[in-house]
């Protein structure tokens, strides 16, 4: 990870996800506005969150200071957690 990047934890689905998926949402509007971020794909297995396991999770746990896919952790060491608020920073940048 670099520190001048925003880190984005995502699910399995990544950018495969389909269109209204939160995670693929998210990456979309990022490369669309041409934000520049490190991934972390933080939850593999089963579509359903509260089934998928991973030894990512404890990443995502450690980084965020919770569980929800999909959370970024900006540069500055904020957290934006789900899908609504990432996409609010990301309309917001310039």
């Amino acid at each position: 990870m670099t520190e001048d990047k925003p880190t984005l934890y995502v699910c399995h689905g990544d950018e495969k996800a389909p269109a209204m998926h939160p995670c693929g949402k998210v990456q979309k509007a990022m490369r669309d506005k041409g934000i520049e971020y490190d991934k972390v794909i933080g939850g593999h297995g089963n579509p359903l969150p509260f089934l998928r396991k991973s030894s990512q999770r404890q990443v995502v746990i450690d980084a965020t200071g919770q569980e929800a896919l999909p959370s970024m952790k900006l540069p500055d060491g904020t957290v934006l957690s789900h899908s609504k608020e990432i996409l609010e920073w990301v309309k917001a940048q310039p």
